[in-house]
């Protein structure tokens, strides 16, 4: 409507100024005329009645004068005639009342004082021009006072009949034009209503015609682009037997909302086909969960095998595992040599897995050539071929998985169910304590507690140097804890990858995979940072963990300062309606500065409790961060160990104990 409104204000202040213009131009032209018309008229009665009034004044007879000025100030708009001789001495005048139409020539003192500047020496000057020009032998004045106009014509005569003319006198007439202002007054009254009520109408129509034609369709954009933000995906209906822009925009935005709509189904595709893919535990089942979720994906059969080198699993050989995975001959598992892993076969499309440890192949995923096969296009095979490079990390994470199980049991058959998760969960974090990343100096340390729990850390090396870290608690303990981090860190090994990725949408992904994995009864804390050495920013956003501490120097004094952003449990039972969806996980940014140290830590570090019960403190942990300040990020780990162990002993721990302290050092 406010589109509407500015529209239409425009036409009609542009329609009313065009036709108020075209109007005064008419009313100037006709007014114009009006006055020609009335000189032209003034001028005849001027000529008809000159000769008389000239006749009269050379034989100096008033009466016949009064009476010939009388017949004309009767029948016509003249207020006033004035007779002066050869001198500018007034001789006699007619006055008209233009109230009572009375007709008067009396003398006074004001009327004496009006004519002494009617005949002055230029005005003689210019009529003996016009005489000796041969021109018209009168003078014109208009806008005098009172809407009057002025006739002054010199009155010749010949004394002889060959003789030169002489001027014996001046005839000055005096005429109303207040009939032609009143006239043209209430033509613009009349003009000016008129103008207004055709624009008026034709703002009107044109605005019926724009909201049918325009309007209506932009309101329809405006509401489905709010609805694409709101994930819904409304197709707007076109308009049919126009053939115009807008039709065409309508066109191209359903287009454009189909797009959308079908890459937001690929990535949630991708992203449920990669926790699938990453929750396998066996090769087989690895195998048939690819040739699925790439099924699924493409929407067309197509013909997955998976390869997989089983050295890497204590195996001498390579071992193929096709969609029926055994051959129909024999039974037995199908071999490729690593040789032959090489290039792409007739007809075939290939897609190495790196082993994450090694970086070295260790899987092939080989898919029929849907552009020679199914005549896929370019755009559409591209699409396709991305989905699966955006699985290969799920795959990897899969096979790192099953290597490391079948690795604890040939080292341990008689471990039990809730050792072997403790396991996995260790598996799942770096096993370095200390690393240099770009311009980062990281040092870890972890410490499980007797009962399997549900702590996890990792960090991820992000595109311009950016330095990703992420640090989670999975309530409660035991293997279900165990296995939703692996389910966890699967993903976040996916989703790191995506371009532009925010901690908030991290975390806001994070979410619906902890809700929708296992029985739906665990929940998980997390805390996730985004350090950008080039912006000098840390991005961050919380899951309801303990708020990071930062050391910054200030004015050569080191401060403690905590990143403090709001969030709910990742996996919390409060699904979020679409306009909650945004505002769930609050993403904030600090400066990062160089020498700035971030330390992450799990509840699991400040609530551990002495022999007294008192807990270890987030108080006692900025008390040793603040004196070990200027040391190394290592001598900053090591000192919070000493102190923690120095204080808790000799009691057990009751939870996970993990920390990272990071340093930005920025290398010359």
């Amino acid at each position: 409507m406010r589109l509407t409104a500015k529209i239409l204000s425009w036409l009609l202040g542009s329609t009313l100024v065009v036709m108020l213009s075209f109007a005064s131009l008419a009313i100037y032209m006709l007014e114009k005329n009006l006055r020609a018309e009335a000189l032209n008229s003034h001028k005849l009665i001027y000529t008809l009645f000159l000769p008389s009034v000239t006749r009269y004044l050379w034989e100096f007879d008033i009466t016949g004068i009064k009476e010939t000025l009388s017949n004309i100030i009767e029948n016509n708009y003249a207020n006033k005639i004035y007779i002066f001789d050869a001198d500018s001495t007034l001789v006699t005048f007619l006055y008209k009342d233009p109230k009572t139409g009375k007709i008067s020539n009396s003398n006074n003192a004001s009327i004496i004082k009006e004519t002494e500047n009617i005949i002055t020496l230029d005005k003689k000057k210019s009529l003996e021009k016009k005489l000796y020009n041969d021109e018209e032998n009168f003078l014109y004045q208009d806008n005098l006072p009172n809407e009057t106009s002025r006739i002054i014509g010199s009155m010749l005569h010949r004394k002889r009949a060959n003789a030169e003319p002489s001027v014996i006198g001046y005839f000055v007439l005096d005429y109303s034009t207040s009939n032609i202002s009143n006239a043209i007054k209430a033509m613009i009254r009349n003009v000016v209503f008129l103008t207004l009520c055709i624009t008026v109408m034709i703002v009107f129509a044109i605005g019926l015609l724009l909201r049918k034609t325009l309007i209506n369709s932009i309101l329809k954009l405006s509401q489905a682009s709010l609805n694409i933000s709101r994930g819904k995906f409304i197709k707007i209906p076109e308009r049919h037997g126009s053939r115009d822009e807008m039709k065409d925009l309508v066109k191209n935005f359903n287009i454009m909302s189909s797009q959308i709509e079908e890459n937001q189904e690929n990535l949630k595709n991708i992203a449920e086909e990669g926790i699938k893919i990453s929750s396998t535990f066996s090769i087989e089942d690895l195998a048939k969960q690819i040739s699925e979720s790439l099924s699924k994906i493409a929407k067309r059969n197509l013909n997955t095998e998976f390869y997989v080198i089983n050295s890497l699993l204590h195996f001498a050989s390579a071992e193929g595992f096709h969609e029926i995975l055994k051959s129909e001959e024999t039974g037995e598992n199908l071999f490729l040599a690593p040789d032959d892993f090489e290039g792409d076969p007739t007809g075939k499309k290939r897609f190495s897995i790196s082993d994450n440890g090694t970086g070295e192949v260790c899987a092939i995923i080989q898919i029929s050539d849907i552009r020679q096969i199914y005549q896929f296009s370019y755009t559409a095979a591209e699409s396709v071929y991305s989905a699966i490079r955006a699985l290969q990390i799920s795959v990897s994470n899969a096979l790192d998985n099953m290597r490391f199980v079948k690795e604890q049991k040939e080292q341990q058959r008689l471990i039990s169910e809730q050792e072997t998760a403790r396991l996995v969960q260790n598996n799942l974090m770096p096993k370095s304590d200390f690393r240099t990343i770009g311009d980062f100096e990281l040092a870890n340390h972890f410490e499980a507690a007797d009962e399997c729990a549900g702590d996890w850390w990792n960090y991820y090396k992000l595109t311009n140097d950016r330095l990703l870290l992420l640090l989670g608690d999975v309530t409660g303990h035991g293997t279900a804890s165990a296995l939703l981090t692996a389910v966890v860190k699967g993903y976040c090994d996916s989703i790191h990858t995506q371009p532009d990725i925010t901690t908030k949408a991290i975390l806001s992904q994070l979410d619906s995979v902890v809700r929708n994995s296992g029985d739906g009864n665990k929940v998980m804390t997390m805390f996730a940072a985004v350090l950008d050495p080039i912006n000098k920013t840390i991005e961050f956003s919380n899951a309801a963990h303990n708020f990071p501490i930062t050391i910054k120097k200030k004015q050569e004094k080191n401060s403690l300062s905590k990143l403090i952003a709001q969030g709910k449990p990742l996996g919390f039972d409060m699904t979020p309606t679409p306009e909650q969806s945004s505002q769930i996980y609050e993403q904030r940014n600090v400066t990062l500065e160089n020498g700035d140290v971030l330390i992450i830590f799990s509840d699991g570090l400040i609530e551990a409790l002495n022999t007294s019960g008192e807990e270890f403190s987030e108080r006692r942990l900025k008390t040793i961060i603040l004196k070990m300040a200027e040391n190394s990020v290592t001598e900053i780990k090591n000192e919070i160990i000493k102190e923690f162990r120095e204080y808790t002993f000799p009691n057990k721990l009751m939870d996970d104990v993990t920390f990272l302290v990071c340093r930005y050092k920025k290398i010359s």
